[in-house]
């Protein structure tokens, strides 16, 4: 007689458990507490689950909480804490616990080479600071560069990389769209009329970061509308549509965040837009440069009959150069913004010339700021409008070397992506590569470290794929991927 062996059981499986456990906790939650309370904290304990077994789920939440870090702010102690660096917070965590029960090899992090020399010169001209309690949120922001960059590498695999980039897309043109209301119904502070209009800020609080962060998703956006356009005429049957589709997603997205820039009248901004836009459309394909050619032909032609408005904003670029020293300059309408720059030029070279080796402190331009004011410009405004100047000014010749190393090696990365990958992958890198002109440009008038866009640039440098081709395809399945010149 045979025996009788018992049937098989399966143990439950991760996802399995984890369904169970939370469907257990759903039941207890609605028994107990009102429905309005009860449902945000399942929500809450949901998403904790989904993060626990999915960590890259945060990074694509974050992502889309980047524009609302500056409102979403809660005040701990002299400092405050956004949602964005809460969720950050509890993706680091979930990855760790997971890194910790799988033992999953670690992905290289070749630019960390970059941004840690930066960090740790920051973390140094602490010595000198007058408030550390100012330096504080500074030294975490970097910490944060360096997490969120670490964190992209490790889980933003090659099939993330397309999706992550259209969901980038997607917030930067939702965001288009709240300033392009602003705009048109004149909803927000008198300071920033325009005649008959208002000046864009979205959820940034002013015109020009918000330009920026448009800036910064606009050229993404243009590369993968390019790409998806040329190898359209390339594929056969479902393929070409599925192409069609997604030019027309991105090129429409381009369209709505290419607005939002031109109502936010940032001179920075369509100065870096237009730069980062040729640098697209010449790293694209010869399609692309020969769009660059009539495009300058018919800026030309179109030039004499564009509004006063814009000739008189496009005109102040000449004063910038032309304009050294603030210092005794009769102040009119036509000047201001120039001379605010100027004069916060020259309060940055001052500080670096009093304080050239350490400088006066990460994060204490503020504080120091009154002892070099001048004239009417009193106030700090946060930064020195010029991302070099600032560190100068903060860090000394330490700190500008390492900003230079930063900025000029993830240039140089970026441009080797392009050249070492093909498809979708190449046009994300030439995304991201114009991405960085645009920061390149428009820091040269701003400083777009602030309010949360530090983040945004470590997901994109997060993106560049350094390790040579593979067959793991940086596309979606629908997508295909030819080459095309």
């Amino acid at each position: 007689m045979h025996a009788i062996r018992p049937l098989p059981i399966s143990r439950p499986g991760a996802g399995t458990l984890a369904t169970w456990l939370l469907l257990v906790a759903a039941a207890a939650i609605l028994a107990v507490l009102p429905l309005a309370q009860g449902a945000m904290l399942l929500a809450a304990l949901t998403f904790a689950v989904a993060l626990l077994v999915e960590p890259v789920i945060g990074l694509y939440v974050l992502a889309v909480t980047i524009p609302l870090s500056p409102i979403l702010r809660a005040p701990v102690g002299p400092s405050s804490l956004s949602v964005t660096d809460l969720l950050l917070g509890a993706t680091t965590m979930s990855w760790l616990l997971r890194q910790a029960a799988l033992r999953a090899p670690l992905r290289p992090a070749p630019l960390l080479w970059l941004i840690a020399p930066l960090v740790l010169v920051l973390l140094y001209s602490t010595l000198p600071a007058r408030s550390l309690e100012e330096s504080l949120p500074e030294m975490i922001k970097w910490g944060e560069v360096v997490a969120v960059y670490f964190l992209g590498v490790q889980l933003l695999s090659p099939r993330h990389r397309l999706p992550f980039v259209l969901l980038l897309v997607m917030v930067a043109a939702a965001e288009s769209l709240v300033g392009l209301r602003q705009f048109v119904f004149r909803i927000g502070p008198d300071a920033f009329l325009l005649g008959s209009y208002l000046r864009a800020y979205g959820t940034f609080g002013q015109p020009n970061p918000f330009a920026g962060y448009l800036g910064l998703a606009l050229p993404l956006a243009l590369a993968l509308g390019f790409w998806s356009l040329g190898a359209a005429f390339q594929a056969p049957g479902r393929r070409r549509a599925g192409l069609l589709l997604l030019a027309a997603y991105t090129l429409g997205a381009a369209a709505v965040i290419a607005a939002g820039i031109v109502a936010s009248w940032s001179r920075g901004a369509w100065l870096g837009v237009a730069v980062a836009t040729v640098v697209v459309l010449v790293l694209s394909s010869r399609s692309g440069r020969i769009l660059v050619l009539a495009g300058a032909i018919i800026a030309l032609l179109a030039y004499p009959v564009l509004p006063a408005a814009i000739h008189e904003r496009l005109a102040d670029f000449a004063r910038y150069f032309g304009t050294w020293n603030a210092r005794g300059v009769p102040v009119n309408d036509a000047n201001f913004s120039v001379l605010e720059r100027v004069a916060h030029w020259q309060v940055a070279w001052e500080m670096f010339a009093d304080h050239p080796w350490l400088g006066i402190g990460v994060g204490n331009w503020d504080v120091l700021y009154p002892q070099y004011a001048f004239g009417q410009w009193t106030d700090p405004l946060g930064h020195a409008h010029n991302a070099l100047f600032h560190f100068a000014a903060e860090a000394g010749l330490a700190g500008a070397i390492a900003y230079l190393w930063f900025w000029l090696g993830s240039l140089g990365a970026a441009l080797r992506t392009i050249h070492r990958q093909s498809d979708a992958t190449r046009a994300i890198a030439i995304g991201v590569f114009g991405l960085l002109i645009h920061l390149s440009v428009h820091n040269q008038f701003e400083n777009l470290f602030v309010q949360g866009m530090p983040l945004l640039i470590a997901l994109a440098l997060a993106l560049l794929a350094l390790e040579r081709p593979s067959q793991d395809s940086a596309t979606a399945p629908f997508i295909p991927t030819p080459s095309y010149a």
